[in-house]
C-alpha cells in the first residue's frame, strides 16, 4: 500500500487529505499528517492557559483527526441521523455563552442528551468536561475571564485528555482517535510543550499566532520562528521527543513525501526547524513534494515564490525536493527563477487563492510514476499485481481488473487465469492474454486451453518420464505450457532440489530448478524466462517498446525481475492497492 507522509498545518493538508480521498479513496492508501502543535492563540490559546501553559495547542491535532474522520465516513455522512454525523457535529460545535458556568451548562447538558454513544464514552467526555473547568471541586484559576463566545467544546476533549495523560496531547489524540474510530495516523513532530513566538526584521516579537496571520506588513517581514518553553526560556527540540510513536520510522517508511502549502511561519517552519528534520528528509528515499502557496500568505507579505524557498532551504535543504507550481497562482509565486526542481500545471482558476486539491494530487502522483502526457502500453503481472488469490475480500482486485486495459503476462497456468479474466476483464476488446511465464496465450472468445507461443521453451518428454520413475515424484508433477515442469507437494525441498539438480545435469545442461511457491520446485529451461517470452509478445502484438509501461510486484528479486533487460519503463507494485492507485490516475 502507498505510503504518503504529509507535512502540514490546517487548511492546506485537509485539502491535500481531499485530495488523495477523491482520485484514490480513502483507504486504499496510507497517509499520515505531521503537524506542530506550538499555536497560542484564540480558544486553543485559553485550553493551553487554563491548563496553566502545561500543554500543547488542540487545534491542528483536532481540524486533521476529523479531516481523516470525514472521509473514512463520508457515505456514513451523509445520512444526518446515522452516529457518525451526530459524532462528527459535536466534535464541531462551537458554543456561544455569557460566562463559564453557562458554557458548562450548555455543554453538560448535551453530553448528557447523547444518545449514539455508549455510556463509558459520554462518561469520558463529562470527565473531560469537568476537568476543564474544576479542579479539585474548586473552580480552575482564570476561567472566569475566558470569553465563550464560539468557542470549540472539542477543544476542551482533547486539553483535558491531555492534561490527564502527563500533559501529552499524542496520547491525548490516540485517544480521540479511538473514539472517533479512525486510525492513529495525525501525529505531532514532537510532543515537548513549547510556544511559538516570531521576530521582525524591525525586532518586534508576535507571540500570537491570531497576531501572525494577519501581520501583512511587507515593510517589516517576519524573519525568525523562536520556540520558548512556558518560562519564556528558548529551546529547539528533537524530532520526535517525548513522542511515543516513533515518526522517524513512519518518515523512513515512506513512498512520498509532501510538503502542505499553508502558512509558513505558524504552521510549518515551525516544525521544518526541529534538530534532526533536514537530515532526516535528506536520508530518505521516498520522493519529496513542496506545494507553493497560490498568494503571499499575509506573515509572507512581500515574499514570492523564490524568495520564499530560498527562505525554506534554510530548514529544508530542497535539492531533492520538486516544487509544485500552480500556473494560475498570483504573478510572484507562479514562477521561479531560482535553481530548484519544479513541476507546474493549472492547479486552480485564476485569482483563486486555493488549490483544486484533486489538481495539485493528480500533478505530484504522475509525476511520482514518471508519466509523460503520451497513450502508454500496458502490460501486467496478474497474481500481487492487478489480483490476490488469498484476499478474502476481493473488491480491490475486481475494480483492478475493471479498469485495467492491456496485455496481461501471468506466471500462473492456463485454469487460473482463464478463470479470473472471464469474469472481471471488463476492458476485453479481443486481444491474447498469456499465462503460464507467457508461453500459453489464448483469447477469451473461446476456452480452448490455450496455445503455445514458442516450441523452444518446451521440456523434453524424456526427462518428463524419468522424473516420472522416482517414487516419490508420482502424481506430483504437472507441465504448464509444455515450459515449466512443476513438482509438488514436497517436503524437505532444499535436499530435494539437490537430487534434482543431479538428475537434470546430464541433459545437456540446458535445464535448471528452483524452489517455488510454499512447497513447490520448478524445472524449467535455463534461457525460459518472462524477458524471452515478453520479447516474444512484444513482435506478436506490434507493441511499440517506447510507449510500453510493464506493471508487476516482483521486479526486484522475483519473477518479473528479468522484464528489466527488455529496455522498457516498469513500475514495481507492493499490493494490488498500489496497482489501484497507479489505475486510478492513469485512467482518471
Amino acid at each position: 500500500m502507498l505510503k504518503i507522509v504529509l507535512f502540514c498545518g490546517g487548511s492546506g493538508g485537509k485539502a491535500l487529505q481531499g485530495g488523495f480521498d477523491s482520485l484514490f479513496d480513502y483507504g486504499n492508501y496510507e497517509l499520515h499528517a505531521i503537524i506542530n502543535a506550538y499555536d497560542n492563540g484564540k480558544s486553543t490559546g485559553v485550553c493551553r492557559k487554563i491548563f496553566n501553559s502545561d500543554i500543547l495547542g488542540p487545534s491542528d491535532l483536532r481540524k486533521n483527526q476529523l479531516t481523516q474522520f470525514k472521509l473514512k465516513y463520508k457515505n456514513e455522512l451523509k445520512n444526518n441521523n446515522s452516529k457518525e454525523s451526530k459524532l462528527y457535529n459535536l466534535f464541531e460545535l462551537r458554543l456561544d455563552a455569557d460566562d463559564y458556568n453557562d458554557y458548562y451548562k450548555k455543554a453538560l447538558n448535551i453530553i448528557k442528551n447523547i444518545d449514539y454513544l455508549d455510556l463509558k464514552t459520554k462518561e469520558l467526555f463529562i470527565k473531560y468536561l469537568n476537568h476543564f473547568f474544576y479542579l479539585g471541586g474548586n473552580l480552575r484559576n482564570g476561567i472566569e475571564e475566558v470569553s465563550f463566545k464560539d468557542f470549540s467544546l472539542s477543544n476542551i476533549f482533547y486539553a483535558s485528555c491531555a492534561a490527564l495523560n502527563n500533559n501529552s496531547l499524542e496520547k491525548a489524540g490516540s485517544r480521540m482517535a479511538e473514539i472517533l474510530n479512525i486510525e492513529d495516523r495525525v501525529h505531532l513532530i514532537s510532543d515537548v510543550n513549547l510556544f511559538l513566538y516570531n521576530e521582525t526584521q524591525s525586532g518586534h516579537v508576535i507571540s500570537d499566532e491570531g497576531d501572525l496571520v494577519i501581520w501583512n506588513n511587507p515593510n517589516d517581514k517576519v524573519v525568525k520562528a523562536i520556540l520558548k518553553d512556558k518560562n519564556g526560556k528558548e529551546y529547539l527540540p528533537t524530532i520526535n521527543e517525548n513522542n511515543d510513536k516513533d515518526i522517524i520510522e513512519i518518515v523512513n517508511d515512506a513512498d512520498i513525501i509532501i510538503f502542505s502549502s499553508g502558512t509558513q511561519w505558524s504552521s510549518l517552519i515551525p516544525s521544518y526547524m526541529h534538530i534532526g528534520f533536514n537530515e532526516l528528509i535528506k536520508n530518505s528515499k521516498a520522493k519529496k513534494y513542496l506545494v507553493m502557496n497560490n498568494a503571499q500568505d499575509q506573515d509572507c507579505k512581500g515574499v514570492g515564490a523564490d524568495e520564499l524557498l530560498k527562505l525554506i532551504n534554510n530548514y529544508l535543504d530542497l535539492k531533492d525536493v520538486t516544487v509544485v507550481i500552480n500556473d494560475n497562482a498570483d504573478e510572484s509565486m507562479n514562477h521561479i527563477d531560482a535553481d530548484f526542481k519544479y513541476i507546474h500545471g493549472i492547479l486552480s482558476d485564476k485569482n483563486n487563492s486555493k488549490h483544486n486539491p484533486e489538481s495539485v494530487v493528480s500533478l505530484i502522483m504522475k509525476d511520482y510514476y514518471d508519466l509523460k502526457d503520451i497513450d502508454y502500453q500496458l502490460v501486467s503481472d496478474l497474481d500481487g499485481t492487478l489480483w490476490d488469490e488469498h484476499m478474502k475480500d476481493k473488491t480491490i482486485c475486481i475494480k483492478n481488473m475493471e479498469l485495467f486495459k492491456g496485455v496481461i503476462l501471468s506466471g500462473n497456468n492456463y485454469r487460473h487465469v482463464y478463470d479470473i479474466v472471464k469474469d472481471y476483464y471488463k476492458k476485453y476488446t479481443g486481444e491474447d492474454i498469456y499465462c503460464n511465464y507467457g508461453n500459453t496465450y489464448f483469447n477469451l472468445n473461446n476456452d480452448d486451453g490455450g496455445k503455445l507461443l514458442s516450441q523452444e521453451f518446451l521440456i523434453s518428454d524424456e526427462l518428463i518420464k524419468e522424473l516420472e520413475s522416482h517414487e516419490e515424484y508420482k502424481g506430483k508433477i504437472s507441465v504448464r505450457g509444455g515450459a515449466i515442469l512443476t513438482i509438488k507437494p514436497l517436503t524437505n525441498r532444499e535436499e530435494k532440489l539437490l537430487v534434482i539438480q543431479d538428475i537434470i545435469k546430464k541433459y545437456n545442461d540446458e535445464y535448471k530448478a528452483e524452489i517455488a511457491g510454499h512447497t513447490s520446485i520448478d524445472i524449467m529451461k535455463k534461457d525460459f524466462s518472462k524477458e524471452k517470452t515478453f520479447e516474444l509478445i512484444i513482435k506478436k502484438e506490434n507493441l511499440d517498446r517506447d510507449r510500453i509501461i510493464y506493471l508487476g510486484n516482483e521486479l526486484k528479486g522475483g519473477n518479473d525481475e528479468a522484464i528489466l533487460n527488455c529496455n522498457v519503463k516498469t513500475i514495481d507494485f507492493d499490493d494490488v492497492y498500489d496497482t489501484y492507485i497507479f489505475l486510478k490516475l492513469y485512467y482518471n
